[in-house]
């Protein structure tokens, strides 16, 4: 073998190696970890879990859902801040990471990378069917004649069900015993059992419970697109389209900050094709969610001008601490 074809041999060998020993994102080999931080069950992981069933079809790696409830998601959100920026680890975050985060509870926001916005998923004041409320202004007016008698649920003051029993009671003069639970779960066990007389569920969570619950009010801006639930009023329409609170829970997924571009390119992509998928766009038309899709910076610009709405109600209700 002549000099020259030692030559080409060896730069055959580099190359060859070198391309054996290339990493792309995922490795086969490791689990793609997603954090819902909260319950299993509750309306976050109900919306959450079918979406990542569909990307496990689009993904060339083990993935898994892994819930850590606490602290109105803040809990969640912190343990996703503990792992490696890596890509392997994503959180189902949303409007509830904004109020944990403004709220002190996490650095949230402030150290996450969004990947793509999903979807809303419209809030709802109700009842128990037993109880003696069949509209709003009915239940405000008991709330009145007995100030602090009444229990208005929510899912955890970090969370947007938080904010939203916080800016609702401020509006009517701090009558309602605001009561915030350890996730959707235990506030639905609460309300159910009738140990609290009212709770603000997202719409997922009436249709789980429509035979125990009478819905009494809309959040959201618009009537709901669910037949069951057309009728239900919303507070414009109650004529309180002046109260300044969160309609619905906006759902995204996000990474710790600095996750490489090869990982958020490969996530972005899997995820476009797990929710355009027809089981999920089956599965968000029965639930009555409003699609919101975005990705990328489209995804933080949406999700800035949602900080930027969220911020003032917080003051006003005194739990910003995020300075």
């Amino acid at each position: 073998m002549n000099y020259l074809t030692h030559i080409v041999a060896a730069a055959s060998l580099i190359f060859v190696g070198a391309t054996a020993n290339a990493q792309t994102w995922p490795d086969e080999e490791k689990v793609v970890t997603v954090i819902v931080p909260y319950s299993a069950g509750g309306g976050t992981d109900s919306v959450i879990r079918p979406l990542i069933e569909e990307l496990k079809n689009h993904l060339p790696a083990r993935v898994q859902v892994v819930n850590i409830g606490g602290a109105g998601s803040s809990q969640g959100t912190n343990e996703l801040l503990t792992r490696d920026a890596d890509g392997y680890t994503l959180l189902a975050a949303g409007t509830h990471t904004i109020g944990a985060t403004m709220q002190g509870l996490t650095a949230g926001y402030n150290d996450m990378d969004h990947i793509v916005g999903l979807n809303w998923d419209p809030f709802i004041i109700a009842v128990l069917k037993e109880r003696d409320y069949d509209t709003l202004p009915e239940l405000v007016e008991a709330a009145k004649n007995d100030p602090g008698a009444i229990c208005l649920g929510n899912a955890g003051m970090g969370g947007a069900t938080g904010v939203a029993s916080v800016a609702i009671n401020l509006k009517f003069d701090g009558v309602f015993n605001v009561t915030p639970f350890q996730g959707g779960q235990n506030l639905r066990a609460d309300v159910l059992g009738g140990r609290c007389q009212v709770g603000i569920f997202s719409q997922s969570e009436i249709l789980a419970n429509s035979e125990a619950l009478t819905p009494l009010a809309i959040l959201y801006s618009e009537e709901s697109a669910l037949e069951d639930l057309k009728d239900v009023p919303t507070l414009e329409e109650l004529g309180l389209g002046e109260l300044s609170v969160p309609g619905g829970s906006y759902k995204s997924i996000a990474v710790r900050a600095g996750a490489p571009d090869e990982a958020i390119d490969a996530l972005i992509e899997a995820f476009e094709k797990a929710f355009n998928s027809e089981s999920y766009q089956q599965f968000m038309a029965e639930k009555g969610l409003i699609p919101a899709y975005s990705s990328g910076d489209d995804t933080t610009a949406y999700y800035n001008t949602l900080i930027d709405g969220f911020e003032p109600i917080l003051r006003e209700a005194g739990l910003y601490k995020a300075e």
